[in-house]
Order: structure tokens, then sequence, then C-alpha cells
């Protein structure tokens, strides 16, 4: 995929909006975090170690775990993060991420943020930060729910 392309997939996806023009442009020299997966193609594996997390800028994924037996939790869409949990934890995936169609991501990872300048990396800290109070505010809501 060209820079063009990517730059104008960034321009939609909110990860990126705190970004100017220069830190998008800088992420893109790093070429080899641009990934690209074909349907069905596995892009994290349940069990797997693997230190970084990934951002969805074109196509959607699947959720799925397979223990105790296989189920299909949710589906993400451009936008998501995911796997973000190991980029600090360092234990195995709990669960596996699959390809439903032709999909772009930006895998975020130690190697990367070593790279990069300590405004940026405050930036992608602070789209972590609001990923997982977004997300335990969800599971908040859930409980609460099951409580009333």
């Amino acid at each position: 995929m060209n820079k063009d392309n990517l730059l104008k997939l960034m321009d939609n996806i909110p990860f990126f909006k705190e970004m100017d023009n220069a830190e998008r442009e800088g992420l893109l020299a790093y070429e080899k975090h641009w990934m690209q997966f074909k349907p069905q193609e596995k892009i994290l594996k349940e069990d797997e170690v693997d230190y970084g997390f990934f951002v969805l800028l074109e196509g959607k994924v699947s959720v799925l775990r397979s223990k105790p037996t296989e189920v299909s939790l949710a589906q993400l869409v451009p936008g998501a993060l995911f796997g973000e949990i190991t980029l600090k934890t360092q234990r195995p995936r709990t669960s596996s991420i699959e390809a439903d169609e032709e999909v772009t991501v930006l895998k975020v990872d130690a190697l990367l943020i070593d790279k990069l300048s300590p405004g940026l990396i405050i930036k992608i800290k602070d789209q972590i930060i609001n990923l997982v109070i977004s997300r335990l505010d969800e599971m908040n809501n859930r409980l609460s729910s099951f409580i009333r």
C-alpha cells in the first residue's frame, strides 16, 4: 500500500487524530510495521507471546477464542485497537484475531516505540489509556446491568 493511501486511511482513525502531519508521515517510514493480511489469515494467535498491539486501518477482523471450544467474541472495524494488553504484561494472548477480508494494520511494539519521539510516545500512551478507560466503562455498565 502506498504512503498516500495510508495517510488517507489515518485521517479517519481516531488513534491518529492527535498526531500532526509530520508525526503521521514519520510513522510511515517504519514500513515493516505496516502490515496487510488476506481473508482468514491469523493476525494474532491465542497463547502466543508477542509484545505489541495493532491499529486496524482497513477491513474487518474477528476476535476468536478456542478454549474450551472456538467461539467468535466480536468483529472489529477500522479504528479498533487490539492486542494492547501484551504490550506491557508480556503474557500469552487470550484470543486470536483473524482477517475477515483484506486488512491493513499498524503494529505498534517496543521496537517501534523505541524509535519514536517522546511527544509521539505520549500521544500513543494517551490513546491506550483512553481505550482501557472505555473498555472499563463498558464492562462496568455490563456488570451493573446484571446486578440490578
